[in-house]
This record gives structure tokens, sequence and C-alpha cells, in this order.
């Protein structure tokens, strides 16, 4: 069998942005930090959150979120401390802290009055199938549908648990924000995209979606999005972020360029993120 290496000529014409000061997106930190997965309790901050990723005697590693370029100041009774941080935008020198990061890239595409105008033609075309399927059809659901799906879907088994309890985390947070939408196909669900809502910030962010073959077949996720469009503009929401995507280059065998290529298909800007600043100190 031939090996086919993937498409990477749709990565490489998005239009690629980094964020400036005050970019909505970034203001959307708060409302996914109530719902972080944390060691400890999240410290709250007036500018941002921290999480503790690993705590005992010998080392803590904390990681900050902000909405400014304050970092808080943070102690630990572990002999080392590691202070990740992560700012909105990219800083000036910050006395203490070093850049060691990987790149991280973010699909966001604003939503506008007619957003689909600017998707592909592919996907443009893939949308007026699925209006044409009388047997096609998309209503609210619940975790619970999403979860009897995933054993047919294309997600990896290893990624079924993480992906539930994300959800769940974020229902238990401001379970008023979050949306799951599911497409059925003659009634049977085939497709489910959850999205959460940050009125505040004007930002809603998809969460977690999967789709069976049926739902593939059928372009299930495509009449998903097109709702989840729809909702965004009802709600008065400024930018939908479909979340990770790779860079313009990536390495050929990433598996993460499939639904990357997907997510280019829908207006979006590939963002690049700042990246993290760290510290580490040990106790005195």
């Amino acid at each position: 069998m031939r090996f086919r290496l993937p498409n990477l000529n749709r990565l490489r014409i998005v239009r690629d942005i980094c964020p400036l000061p005050g970019f909505p997106s970034h203001d959307a930190f708060a409302w996914k930090g109530v719902a972080a997965k944390s060691k400890v309790p999240m410290i709250a901050h007036p500018n941002g959150y921290t999480v503790t990723d690993f705590q005992n005697r010998f080392i803590t590693w904390h990681r900050t979120f902000t909405r400014d370029h304050q970092v808080p100041i943070l102690t630990s009774k572990s002999f080392i401390h590691i202070h990740e941080w992560i700012p909105p935008t990219n800083p000036s020198k910050v006395s203490g802290y070093f850049r060691f990061s990987m790149n991280h890239f973010e699909a966001v595409a604003p939503v506008t009055k007619d957003p689909i105008k600017h998707w592909s033609t592919q996907a443009r075309r893939h949308l007026a199938a699925t209006k044409k399927n009388p047997a096609l059809a998309i209503r609210t659901g619940t975790i619970d549908e999403v979860a009897a799906m995933l054993p047919a879907s294309q997600v990896p088994i290893s990624l079924h648990e993480t992906f539930l309890a994300f959800t769940k985390r974020h229902l238990a947070a401001h379970s008023a924000d979050i949306e799951i939408f599911i497409a059925t196909l003659r009634s049977t669900p085939v497709a489910a995209f959850i999205a959460g809502y940050c009125i505040e910030a004007k930002e809603s962010t998809y969460l977690v979606g999967c789709f069976t073959p049926d739902g593939g077949k059928s372009h299930a996720m495509t009449a998903l999005v097109e709702k989840w469009f729809q909702q965004c503009a009802e709600k008065n929401i400024v930018h939908a972020n479909f979340g990770d995507i790779v860079g313009p280059t990536p390495f050929p065998f990433d598996d993460a360029i499939g639904y990357s290529n997907f997510k280019t298909h829908f207006g979006i800007h590939r963002v690049w993120m700042p990246g993290s600043r760290w510290r580490i100190s040990l106790a005195r």
C-alpha cells in the first residue's frame, strides 16, 4: 500500500496573527480557570489565576495565567519552586523569568453577520449537502450521549476519559454557559459539538467534539459548526475559538494535522500565542 503524507496546503494559506494588548480572546482566561485541573485549589488573583501542576516536599510547579503583564508573587515550601507564567501578549523582559517553550497556536474566527461567506468552497459544499439531507437533524443533548458516542468515534480511546473529565469540570463550574449540540442521522446520534460561552469576553470556545463514521460521511460536524456560529451571533459573541491548531509548517507526522486542516475551512486566523515564561528558585 502506498503511504501518503498529509496535505499541508490548507495550513499554509491561513492568515497568521499575533495577539495585541486587549485581544478579546485572552479575557476569557478567568472563565476557563474556574474549570482548570489543579492538584490543589486554584489560586485566584485580581488579574488571573494559578493552578498547581505538581506539589510535594521536594518540588512545586505553579502555572499562572494573567490578563496583563503583572506577575503575582508566589511562594512554596518545597525545595524547588517552578513558576510557569503565561502572559496574554509578549511582554518586555521580566526580571527573573526566562522564555522556554514551544509555540502554541489557536484557531480563532471572527463572528460576522455572514460568517459562511468566509468559509472554504469545500465547507460550503458540505454544508449544502447537510441541508439536502432530511435524515440529518441537530438538537441539544447531554454529556451521557457524548460518552455513549465516543467508543465508535474518531477520538482515540486514550483520550475518552480526558475529554469527558474536561467537559464535566466545565459543566460543574458554569453549566449555564455550556451547550452540547448533537447531530442525529435517522434519530441516531452521529456527531457532537460542545461549546462554552464567556459572555464577558464575548468569546465562545470549542471544548470537545466527536463524530462516528456515519457522522463523517454526512458532514455532520460542518452542520454543527454552523449551529455554533448561529448561537454565537445570538449571544453577541465576537470570536469563535476553535482551540489548538498546528503551525504553518508542522512535522509531517503530527497527528494534529487532521483536525487542524478541518478548522482552516471556517474563516479562522491562526493566533500565535506568546508562550510560557519560567522562574526556578530554591528554598532559602
